[in-house]
């Protein structure tokens, strides 16, 4: 597994109208607006990533923008594992840009940072077992639900226990 400080500057990464860049100060009222959405507040782990975590190689964290207006949800591999070259990830978009197209862009467009540029060979989704749109979206890119868990904390806000599902992409299923 590669490490986040070996790759030096990252350009934008683009499918259609999405894309996913690194975050600046622009993004802090994205960043507040989706700490205050009653969804992301619900199924989210977090949604005040601390800059640090890119650096120290903790975690990688991206703006998602649909067009060339101001961000509009999250993206992000967390829970970096170099001895399993593995990876959790999450993706959570304001309500105006909730739709399938955007999450679906969104979501591949990290999984495919995780797999070409940190060289991971496995990512893994937890999602609120009825949280269905997410687990929609990863089914749609190639993820496979291997199991669930009853009464799993839900979003680092509410401390709420949800059922959850787990499900898990590895680059050949990647689509």
């Amino acid at each position: 597994m590669r490490q986040l400080s070996s790759l030096g500057r990252l350009p934008t990464l683009r499918e259609g109208r999405v894309s996913l860049r690194r975050p600046t100060g622009a993004d802090a009222e994205t960043l507040l607006a989706g700490s205050h959405d009653p969804l992301v507040r619900e199924f989210a782990q977090r949604a005040d990533p601390h800059p640090d975590q890119w650096n120290c190689g903790r975690a990688a964290h991206f703006a998602v923008l649909d067009g060339d207006g101001p961000a509009v949800g999250w993206a992000e591999l967390v829970n970096l594992r170099p001895e399993e070259a593995a990876a959790d990830v999450a993706v959570w978009l304001l309500p105006a840009s909730r739709n399938l197209r955007v999450a679906i862009s969104a979501l591949r467009l990290i999984c495919r940072f995780g797999f070409e540029q940190l060289e991971l060979e496995r990512i893994d989704a937890h999602a609120a077992a009825h949280n269905m749109g997410v687990q929609l979206a990863g089914a749609w890119i190639g993820f496979r639900r291997t199991d669930s868990a009853p009464q799993r904390p839900g979003g680092s806000h509410t401390h709420r226990l949800n059922d959850a599902a787990h499900a898990t992409l590895v680059p050949g299923d990647l689509c």
